[in-house]
């Protein structure tokens, strides 16, 4: 088995890490926090002093990180990515960013003689622990294969999505719809009780009938109509309002460079950015629903 490193060990990086441990992997970690590096070397994994560290340890490097700029530091920097990896050597950036970042770091690295995936993932930190996460995966596809061992360790549903940098623009494309029918299904639930409905008989037929969606089944407002949505539990994330306005950030980016309007993504921005404005961005993004509500003058 290759012998591989890890960079990022957040909600979603850590458990990833740690499937990565309990397949039988040689793991080399690395994080800004200490307590989750101590967390996986208790488990079995060696600790880095940096990412440099990490790729002068490993044959492929994977990195979860939060933003473009995160993952530029950590490829580019004095101690980067780049600066420890050997030629032959796969990074693995899992990562949701800008696209157009992500083929800078693919062509500087090729310039080394090293390959790359990008390979964003869908699905909350309980299917990262699971190794059920969906891994939309850009890059050649002899990389990719030599890789799907890896990838299957953390994700269940794992699609080749094209070339480099259309991961990218896949989970970006996903996460603008699962966005913008939040909006409409949080708007339905308001429309409804604001003129008698009851939430869960309002949940049970659009859940039988053409309004149902991932967001209705998920994320709905009300807490205790249905298991493990965010409301049960004062909107704890999932997936925070900070990184949802990150992703519509960088999906109307890359629309403008093409010249191209995203009417709806455009609002459900701006109403993230609006939960964001309220103290709601370290909540989960469905959390967005409160401005919703607050709008029409209740408090959810």
């Amino acid at each position: 088995m290759k012998k591989l490193g890890f960079i990022g060990l957040g909600n979603m990086g850590k458990p990833m890490a740690a499937n990565l441990i309990n397949s039988g992997y040689s793991l080399t970690v690395y994080d800004l926090k200490p307590e989750p590096v101590q967390e996986l070397v208790a488990a079995g994994a060696a600790a880095a002093g940096s990412p440099r560290e990490v790729a002068e340890k490993s044959e492929v490097v994977i990195t979860m990180l939060t933003s473009s700029p995160h993952v530029e530091q950590v490829m580019f920097g004095p101690d980067g990515v780049l600066e420890g990896l050997e030629k032959g050597a796969t990074i693995i950036d899992m990562s949701t960013i800008d696209p157009i970042v992500t083929r800078k770091v693919a062509a500087a690295a090729a310039e080394k003689g090293i390959k790359m995936l990008d390979a964003p993932v869908s699905g909350a930190p309980p299917k990262a622990a699971d190794g059920t996460l969906s891994i939309m995966v850009g890059g050649k596809k002899e990389v990719f294969a030599e890789c799907q061992d890896i990838l299957q360790t953390m994700g269940e549903k794992i699609l080749h999505a094209g070339d480099i940098g259309m991961g990218e623009v896949i989970k970006l494309a996903n996460n603008l719809a699962a966005a913008v029918a939040g909006i409409g299904a949080w708007e339905a639930f308001l429309f409804g009780t604001k003129l008698g409905a009851d939430p869960r008989t309002l949940f049970e037929v659009m859940s039988a009938s053409s309004g149902n969606s991932w967001v209705l089944q998920t994320r709905i407002p009300y807490p205790d109509v249905i298991p493990n949505c965010p409301a049960n539990n004062d909107f704890a994330p999932g997936f925070t309002a900070d990184l949802m306005a990150k992703d519509l950030g960088l999906i109307l980016s890359a629309a403008g460079a093409m010249k191209f309007p995203l009417l709806a993504g455009s609002l459900t921005h701006q109403m993230v950015e609006a939960a964001k404005a309220n103290g709601l961005g370290h909540k989960d993004w469905s959390a967005t629903c409160k401005i919703i509500y607050k709008l029409a003058g209740e408090e959810i």
